[in-house]
């Protein structure tokens, strides 16, 4: 039998100040822990920090890294809990990448992952911004393997399921996801959650152009927690136990025929 998760995530917004950015957000995580009384992992929504436009492409994340850093490092070991610290603008190499890291309950950084499937869709081209990520979401933690997608890699059905295939305990997605496309939000991450059999933790900012409404779905499809269109958290008690009845009863993952699929 599994320990059963407590999971939350902070629903926040960005502004052009990014230390107030980060303070709302490290409130809400202060305010969780008065709240509930057992919470084993903390995900963030995307660029909630700092969200640079492609002329802010040269100047972007300058000074950024070791701040946002040290700050979640810092409320993992205050808190004794897994972080997943939503994104950031991050430079390496001279490239400018749209990065999550990862952290488990002592503060360190355990891995971190870039944002592979960048949204050049509708009138917006976040190539012109920010370099791909060339790895895949996968992590190792107290609670048991997690894969991380960013916002539009909801719409890429073959790199959820190559994190699902992983065996995960959970799928987290920090997502800065545009209103007014709610409709689409609600279908793709209950769509993540039923098609893979997978509990998702996806949240989304909160701010003029964002919706929220960040959500956990468990691997039926069914929504057991959502936030409003504010400020604010949304958390759960997740039992992997059931994920587990549930691969047994729904043989999605045997019954796969992968050698007929020219992926």
């Amino acid at each position: 039998m599994k320990d059963k998760l407590g999971i939350l995530g902070i629903q926040v917004g960005v502004t052009p100040d990014k230390e107030d950015n980060l303070r709302r957000a490290l409130e809400l995580i202060d305010e969780a822990f008065l709240r509930y009384k057992k919470i084993d992992l903390i995900c963030l929504p995307e660029m909630f920090y700092e969200f640079p436009e492609k002329e802010e492409r040269l100047t972007a994340g300058q000074g950024t890294y070791e701040r946002f850093e040290e700050a979640f490092s810092e409320y993992a070991k205050k808190y004794n809990v897994n972080i997943v610290t939503g994104t950031f603008p991050m430079r390496k190499e001279g490239k400018l990448y749209n990065t999550a890291l990862i952290m488990d309950r002592a503060g360190r950084t355990v891995g971190s992952y870039s944002k592979a499937h960048l949204f050049d869709a509708y009138d917006s081209r976040e190539s012109d911004t920010f370099d791909r990520g060339d790895g895949i979401g996968i992590f190792d933690l107290d609670i048991g393997r997690i894969g991380v997608a960013v916002c539009y890699e909801l719409r890429f059905p073959e790199y959820l399921r190559s994190l699902c295939l992983k065996d995960l305990e959970l799928l987290v997605v920090p997502a800065a996801f545009y209103t007014p496309r709610h409709d689409a939000w609600d279908i793709l991450i209950k769509g993540a959650a039923l098609s893979n059999l997978q509990y998702v933790l996806a949240v989304n900012q909160y701010g003029p152009e964002f919706f929220g409404r960040s959500s956990i779905v468990d691997p039926a499809g069914i929504v057991t927690a959502r936030a409003s269109d504010r400020e604010g958290l949304v958390y759960d008690i997740i039992d992997p136990d059931y994920q587990d009845e549930l691969r047994a009863r729904i043989n999605t993952y045997e019954n796969r025929r992968a050698e007929l699929y020219d992926l």
